[in-house]
């Protein structure tokens, strides 16, 4: 007997909220670790200083990403599995996988690899990109959101077996 198991690629009303809560301290975070650090400078007893803020936005920001990394890890197997499956946002979804993957590397190479001669660089490598990611999610969700078809993905199991049929057992040597 084989039953019919729909699996959906749109996120649960909770899902999606953790995942927008997330991203968004994540963003808000970082932006303000920006403005602090190159906007509102404070003058010190040897000139200027970093603002008193700019390292609790910035550990902030170090911290949230370890919940955006586990957020991101959810997204992987359930959404963007399905969505290839079905064939679904493919271009934007590659991009997004590919702007996550660059700023977790310039992000760890700002932890670990920054000193005096890249500090003009490569924090640029990650702040301008950093920035552009509520842009390209509302551009990735419009995009899929408007693209007709099916958004469920139906996986026929054998009842008895409990795995995808059509999947070939190996045979005993």
């Amino acid at each position: 007997m084989n039953k019919i198991t729909p699996t959906s690629i749109r996120f649960s009303k909770y899902h999606k909220r953790w995942l927008y809560s997330v991203f968004s301290l994540l963003w808000f975070s970082g932006s303000l670790w920006l403005v602090s650090h190159y906007f509102m400078r404070v003058q010190g007893e040897f000139g200027e200083a970093p603002h008193p803020l700019e390292i609790w936005w910035l550990r902030l920001h170090g911290l949230v990403v370890f919940a955006a990394l586990l957020t991101l890890g959810s997204v992987l197997p359930t959404h963007a599995h399905r969505a290839w499956q079905l064939k679904k946002n493919r271009h934007t979804g590659l991009f997004m996988k590919g702007l996550f993957l660059w700023l977790a590397m310039t992000g760890y190479a700002l932890y670990y690899f920054a000193d005096t001669e890249n500090t003009d660089w490569l924090p640029l490598l990650h702040w301008v990109v950093g920035l552009s990611v509520p842009l390209m999610l509302v551009f990735h969700i419009r995009h899929g959101k408007a693209r007709p078809g099916n958004t469920t993905l139906k996986i026929k199991r054998n009842a008895t077996e409990n795995r995808p049929q059509g999947i070939k057992q190996k045979k005993a040597a």
